[in-house]
């Protein structure tokens, strides 16, 4: 007599349940999660949500990403504790300015956040915001190049007769300038992120 099985069999159901499970739901404690940069699952908190505290915290953020990007042997650890913040606060305020390479040290990368700084203008500091480090490092060289020219390089400035920031012309009258150092008329900041309240619901 013929006998009829009508049971599951042992081996299909090891096979479904194989089959139900995508790449990436297999091994989630494993390569798949590994390879994911901590940045991903954080989002920075709007400038304008901040208070003056939490603005300085993040100014320090930004200040401890342009010095790994300048030096890149300088860790994340010895970047934030020389500008008083957390590794924790880097992830927290400027995620997506930081990954992690395949040995897990935190990298600083190049990155889209807003900043505020200061430079020249005709009538003394103006405030101007520009997005991304690329930007900000272009403040930093025409800061740098503004102080060469005060200290006697007067070739210094031609660089950036007539160049823009994110439609921002920068000021380049020799003698203004030279007048704004004698006033000690310069930004405080120059260069460098401003801790100032935002208004008008800016980003």
């Amino acid at each position: 007599m013929l006998l009829l099985y009508l049971g599951r069999c042992p081996a299909a159901d090891v096979m479904s349940r194989h089959k139900s499970k995508t790449p990436n739901q297999r091994n989630t404690r494993g390569a798949v999660m590994r390879r994911a940069p901590l940045s991903r699952h954080h989002r920075a908190p709007r400038p304008s949500s901040l208070s003056p505290e939490l603005l300085q915290k993040r100014a320090d953020a930004l200040a401890a990403h342009a010095d790994m990007l300048r030096n890149t042997r300088l860790s994340a650890s010895e970047a934030a504790k020389d500008h008083s913040v957390t590794i924790r606060d880097l992830w927290k305020y400027i995620p997506k300015a930081f990954k992690k390479d395949k040995s897990g040290r935190i990298r600083a990368v190049a990155d889209r956040y807003i900043r505020r700084m200061e430079i020249h203008g005709p009538n003394g500091p103006e405030l101007i915001k520009v997005r991304g480090s690329k930007a900000r490092n272009e403040v930093a060289r025409y800061r740098n190049d503004v102080f060469r020219f005060q200290a006697g390089d007067l070739a210094a400035l031609d660089r950036w007769d007539g160049v823009t920031i994110q439609g921002h012309k920068l000021f380049t009258d020799r003698k203004i300038l030279l007048a704004q150092a004698e006033q000690d008329n310069l930004p405080e900041h120059f260069g460098s992120e401003q801790v100032i309240p935002y208004s008008g619901g800016a980003a």
